[in-house]
């Protein structure tokens, strides 16, 4: 199983060291899917979907949509990694090269995903060249090709921006580009918090669960749910964590301090806190809005300080790294990105076929949630094998 989903292992993969990651995107690819069994909901009959919403034992499915932030983190921190490393190596980035990697890496499954839309919804079709362009972000929600594809678009734009600003600031000393970087989230924070007062936007705009009237819903979709400024933060987190991981003294000193696991269990604390719109629900609007403007942020710094923790070599970190490394988790981890593209068709699929038949929240996950996930990395499988796998093997070698 292991040699049919492996690629060519990024660097630092064959000691072990970056194989935590591995792990970590699987769960957060897990976690989105779950999610998005939860969220397709809505194709169920309304007293079954309104149960599933107020289930509390379901709250962590519907806070999936935080995985999209996790693989946010390992974005910034991974290619940050590779950038950074090659400028050290060769004291130059080969532009070219990284931008035909990252094209033949994510496009031609991206288009493979866009035919498949495109046989199940011919109308969407106008706003095709959105999602193939990587601007999907920007178009309105009633009106995308590919909805889900919102993200994607922000790491292409990520990754065209990434290098340039790692070039700006590669002259500097580790703890001033990680200043700088820290700075330019604090700006989002603030751009952000502009975007809520004016919006206005509440508490509850922050549940992307349809738990409002659609067109309300939508609004705060499109503002501050698909939006690169409103959603930069974990990317700049994970390219934070990048150059702090390559500082030896950062690494030697969390590895050492009887303080770090204490600053581990901050982070996952700040990390559910962070998903709970519902604990300023009522507050002061100052606090409403400074939540709303800086709750992706924190989730983006808790999971960056995680890897740091894990890959330090704490003691702690380790055992956790350990878990985190599971061969169990690794082909789910290389079939992530095609399980992205593909998962909303199945559960779209799956909640139309059984929603007559689905009566009760209890019965609607247990026969949904398997199904989704099994039909979602069947097909994912395929998809890796005839698409993905055979033009990432054309990539220039990194």
């Amino acid at each position: 199983m292991r040699a049919l989903f492996a690629p060519s292992p990024p660097p630092l993969a064959s000691s072990g060291r970056l194989r935590p990651l591995d792990g970590l995107r699987a769960l957060s690819i897990l976690w989105v899917v779950t999610f998005h069994t939860a969220w397709f909901s809505w194709n169920l009959a309304p007293s079954t979907y309104f149960a599933l919403l107020h289930a509390d034992w379901l709250l962590p499915l519907w806070r999936g949509d935080f995985g999209v932030d996790v693989f946010f983190v390992l974005s910034g921190f991974l290619i940050a990694g590779l950038l950074v490393d090659e400028r050290e190596r060769t004291g130059e980035v080969r532009l070219a090269r990284f931008y035909l990697r990252r094209f033949l890496r994510l496009w031609p499954a991206l288009a493979a995903a866009a035919i498949v839309e495109l046989v199940l919804s011919p109308e969407r079709a106008p706003m095709a060249w959105a999602t193939l362009l990587y601007v999907s972000d920007f178009v309105p929600v009633v009106k995308a090709f590919m909805v889900w594809t919102w993200s994607l678009s922000i790491e292409e734009q990520f990754y065209l921006v990434c290098p340039w600003l790692l070039a700006a600031i590669a002259g500097a000393r580790a703890r001033v580009r990680a200043g700088v970087l820290a700075a330019i989230v604090v700006s989002l924070v603030v751009v952000a918090a502009i975007v809520v007062a004016r919006g206005p936007f509440f508490a509850f705009d922050a549940e992307i669960a349809i738990n409002r009237p659609f067109p309300a819903w939508a609004r705060a979709y499109d503002a501050l749910y698909s939006k690169p400024w409103m959603r930069a933060a974990p990317l700049l987190a994970g390219v934070t964590a990048a150059i702090l991981h390559r500082t030896p003294g950062v690494r030697r000193a969390i590895a050492a301090s009887r303080y770090a696991s204490l600053g581990f269990a901050i982070a996952i604390a700040a990390a559910a806190a962070s998903t709970e719109w519902r604990l300023v629900f009522g507050a002061s609007r100052v606090l409403e809005i400074a939540y709303l403007a800086s709750y992706r942020a924190v989730f983006g710094c808790a999971i960056a300080y995680v890897i740091l923790f894990v890959l330090s070599g704490h003691p702690l970190g380790e055992r956790v790294g350990r878990v985190l490394s599971a061969r169990a988790l690794y082909p789910v981890a290389q079939l992530a990105y095609a399980a992205y593209l593909l998962n909303p068709f199945v559960a779209m699929w799956t909640h139309r076929t059984f929603s007559a038949r689905l009566t009760s929240a209890g019965a609607a996950m247990a026969l949904l949630l398997p199904l989704d996930l099994a039909l979602t990395f069947g097909f994912a499988t395929v998809l890796h094998l005839i698409v993905e796998r055979p033009f990432m093997e054309l990539r220039p070698r990194a």
